[in-house]
Order: structure tokens, then C-alpha cells, then sequence
């Protein structure tokens, strides 16, 4: 018997394969002690974040957030 090979599962869109929420780029307004940051969205709004899953998440840095956890930095400036 051959075994059927790995699905492999992958991120498509812009939503969440898992729970179907999107992700949401911010920018970073300023660090916190316990890998929280201070976060913008781009209307304004401020968030506080989870970083500890990144190496980095400098001021003024993108990141792209999913349920108030930064998943991933993202080049360039917000908006744009």
C-alpha cells in the first residue's frame, strides 16, 4: 500500500484559511514591555498588540495583524 501523500495547505486571498478573518496591515506607534506593541490601523484607530512571534517590530515598522497578533512584517508604509 502506497501512502497518499501530505495535503498541502496554503494561504490564499486575503482571509484566514482558518477562521476566515482578514488580516490587517498596521503600523507601529511605539513598544511595550511583554512583546506588546501600540498599533495603528489605517483609519487610525489604535490597537494593542501582540509581537512576539516577529524578530522585529520597530516604530514605525508595517505588520499585518490577525486578531490582535502581529503575524508578519511588512515592507513599505501603510497605505501605500
Amino acid at each position: 500500500m502506497t501512502p497518499s501523500p501530505a495535503p498541502s495547505y496554503a494561504c490564499t486571498g486575503e482571509h484566514c484559511i482558518t477562521c476566515s478573518d482578514e488580516g490587517v496591515p498596521m503600523i507601529v506607534l511605539g513598544a511595550a514591555r511583554g512583546g506588546l506593541a501600540l498599533c495603528a490601523d489605517q483609519e487610525g484607530r489604535t490597537h494593542t498588540v501582540e509581537t512576539t512571534l516577529l524578530e522585529a517590530a520597530p516604530v514605525g515598522g508595517r505588520v499585518l495583524v490577525h486578531a490582535d497578533v502581529a503575524i508578519a512584517a511588512l515592507p513599505g508604509e501603510l497605505g501605500r
